[in-house]
């Protein structure tokens, strides 16, 4: 017998199993916690949760993509997160019922669901590995931040983006073309500098012959030794 509300579609139930750490659950855990959410189609600029907004629960991106970012007193942006498909952002202000630290706006249209904190705690108390791998996923946000951090605090902005792009290739490559999927304006955001400075560097860095621009986006890192010891000193 099938455990689905009656106001899901028939292929609702397999969402949910396509999102880690969703797919921890159960059929009928997944279906109440579907059940429980609310779908949201959010257009490209669209302001998702405010700075002291208090939580409803967690976002998690099913398509599109979201930038989590805190505003200077000068109005400039800093991206502390990008959520693309499969990723959820808001779970530590809604796990400890605190006011979100950051805003979310979603960058391209995006849809997404919202999963209330209680019927997330009710998964969590269900269902022992689905509660260890969100600790799991809390801890690896905790670790992606500090390293974050690590980098804006003790490295240049020409090392910054010098590990910005290096972390785009394999580790054994030595060179690489890419295709920057995100704007400059949101790059630097992310590195914590201006769009200008960001410029200024990507210019160096071609005249150096490490990388070589390809059209709006697209870029071939041509040196990758070279943009790795750049990144380190």
């Amino acid at each position: 017998m099938s455990c689905r509300p009656p106001s899901l579609a028939p292929d609702a139930s397999d969402l949910l199993a396509r999102f880690a750490p969703f797919d921890m659950l159960d059929a009928c855990a997944r279906e109440r916690l579907l059940a429980a959410a609310r779908p949201i189609h959010a257009a490209r600029g669209e302001l998702l949760v405010q700075q002291e907004d208090c939580p409803r629960g967690i976002h998690l991106v099913l398509d599109g993509r979201v930038k989590c970012f805190v505003l200077s007193p000068s109005g400039g942006e800093k991206i502390v997160r990008l959520a693309e498909p499969g990723s959820f952002f808001g779970e530590e202000a809604a796990l400890i019922n605190r006011p979100h630290v950051a805003n979310a706006q979603a960058i391209s249209a995006s849809e997404l669901l919202l999963v209330p904190t209680a019927a997330l705690r009710s998964a969590m108390v269900s269902s022992t590995a689905f509660s260890a791998s969100m600790s799991n996923r809390l801890a690896q946000a905790s670790y992606d931040l500090m390293s974050t951090m690590q980098v804006q605090f003790q490295l240049s902005g020409t090392q910054r983006v010098a590990h910005y792009l290096t972390r785009l290739a394999p580790d054994d490559a030595e060179r690489w073309e890419i295709r920057l999927d995100i704007d400059k304006q949101t790059i630097a955001a992310q590195l914590n500098l201006t769009p200008e400075t960001l410029s200024r560097i990507l210019s160096q860095l071609t005249r150096e012959g490490m990388i070589q621009p390809r059209g709006r986006r697209g870029m071939v890192l041509s040196e990758l030794s070279r943009l790795r010891d750049c990144a380190a000193h």
